[in-house]
């Protein structure tokens, strides 16, 4: 059986249309009819009815369940085969959230490459709850996210814990402190008092996030009700409000390793000070997932342990 055929199959499958699957996979229809006719002719049934919408055949639903089996192993002999003969070739999927992304993967992914120039990474950016999914289902290698991971057979490698930090506009400081400015932005630093904010504006992330459920957490054990000015699903949306002076932001301390970057590339921007909220129920910990009934590439260890030597 050719894994090009089951590889074809299985996009039509997802698509229940032959010209999104065509465009999916950068073939023509006819192709792609031609590589489904042959595989029924191969296995001597229909996969398809082919009426006003295409469905599935009791044989193609099987076929659908099989075929993710056959390529998921494909896929583990291939990663194996390939670090037994010491093959420097090969590939590697990280599933991490759009955000995470943005803010960790260029610290990480130019020193891989530069390690492992011949290893080809995808990245599959998703909600935390997809990710795990996609982890438990093989579709990717490894998750770069916080515990917990809720899901049973994920074996967690932490990487560093990740603190919560009051982005604070320099100018609501000296609106409050006055004279006394200089001195309690030094104070903040070591330990920030929270109700000294309790009237300032705070630009949140919207409610059901999962930093968002913490601070709440948060703000009702230091009986505080916030002054929620914005809220955005968007926690970069939320630092660069907070630089244009409207109000307070909560950033992780992971995503501060490039905020000088965003910094520098944000027009009219206001200084910014970063506090640290001193509370273990805003302190994460940063880890990486993978699936251990699955083949753990050497690629995909080397990429732990330099995560763990970058961001640790």
């Amino acid at each position: 059986m050719n894994f090009s055929n089951l590889k074809y199959f299985l996009t039509a499958a997802e698509e229940m249309n032959f010209t999104r699957a065509s465009h999916r996979l950068h073939i023509s229809q006819q192709a792609l009819s031609n590589h489904i006719t042959k595989l029924e002719h191969e296995l001597g049934c229909e996969l398809f009815e082919r009426g006003k919408s295409l469905t599935l055949t009791y044989a193609g639903k099987r076929l659908v369940e099989t075929s993710n089996q056959i390529l998921d192993l494909h896929s583990q002999f291939l990663a194996e085969v390939n670090d037994i003969s010491g093959n420097i070739r090969g590939e590697l999927t990280l599933g991490i959230t759009h955000t995470r992304g943005q803010a960790l993967l260029p610290l990480l992914l130019p020193e891989f490459h530069r390690t492992h120039p011949y290893i080809d990474v995808k990245i599959e950016e998703a909600n935390a709850r997809d990710l795990e999914d996609s982890l438990q289902h093989g579709f990717v290698d490894l998750v770069l996210g916080f515990t917990p991971f809720y899901t049973v057979n994920a074996q967690i490698t932490e990487i560093s814990p990740d603190r919560l930090f009051l982005v604070v506009p320099v100018p609501i400081m000296e609106d409050l402190f006055g004279e006394d400015c200089a001195k309690m932005r030094a104070k903040f630093h070591e330990t920030v008092d929270i109700s000294a904010f309790k009237e300032q504006p705070f630009i949140l992330l919207k409610k059901g996030d999962r930093i968002r459920t913490i601070l709440d957490s948060y703000f009702k054990k230091q009986h505080i009700n916030p002054h929620i000015l914005i809220e955005t699903t968007n926690i970069q949306t939320a630092f660069a409000l907070a630089q244009r002076g409207m109000g307070i932001a909560v950033y992780p301390e992971m995503f501060l390793r490039g905020a000088t970057t965003l910094s520098a590339n944000t027009m009219d921007t206001q200084r910014v000070d970063f506090y640290p909220l001193q509370s273990s129920t805003t302190t994460e910990q940063l880890a990486i997932a993978y699936n251990p009934d699955r083949y753990l590439s050497e690629a995909a260890k080397d990429f732990i342990d330099l995560t763990k030597r970058i961001l640790g």
